[in-house]
């Protein structure tokens, strides 16, 4: 279901903006300059609460869809499941930096999600980054109100392995 907020003619140019703003800002945070893509990410993302009446949220379900209906294109965002407390979801947009094994790149990148998030009450954590050359499919993520205190979700960027990039 497509949100009030896009008509679906705007469709096709919501996704080849999104795709011009993580084809420049994914290889920035590959760099030494990568401070730059958490201050781009964070301005589009007060930008975006503005102009998608972005509202903080009593919990993680409805944070959750909150956040899938700021992006707009539903398809890509997909809320698998809610449980204790935590919302699973799967992310399937195209990103710059799929398979490059750069998984730090990616927890920078993902700075325009958490800062959407923390406006929201919540936190997102990056639990499978498709940056992993070794993961197929869509990134996971999980999502819990801001201070939760539990550490059992292991961000992609901390996870020991082979592609944890630079």
């Amino acid at each position: 279901m497509q949100p009030d907020w896009i008509a679906p003619e705007d469709e096709a140019r919501t996704i080849a903006l999104y795709k011009r703003v993580n084809g420049t800002t994914g290889p920035i945070a590959r760099t030494r300059a990568h401070w730059l893509t958490r201050l781009i990410a964070r301005l589009l993302a007060a930008s975006t609460w503005r102009r998608r009446n972005g509202r903080p949220q009593r919990d993680v379900a409805a944070m959750a869809e909150h956040w899938r209906r700021i992006f707009g294109l539903e398809k890509y965002w997909t809320l698998e499941r809610v449980e204790d407390d935590t919302a699973y979801a799967e992310i399937r947009f195209p990103c710059s930096l799929e398979g490059t094994g750069d998984v730090r790149a990616c927890h920078r990148l993902m700075e325009y999600d958490r800062a959407l998030l923390r406006k929201m009450g919540g936190d997102l954590v990056v639990l499978r980054s498709r940056a992993d050359p070794s993961v197929t499919g869509g990134c996971k993520v999980a999502i819990r109100m801001k201070g939760d205190a539990r550490t059992d979700l292991v961000p992609a960027h901390e996870n020991p392995g082979p592609a944890t990039g630079a």
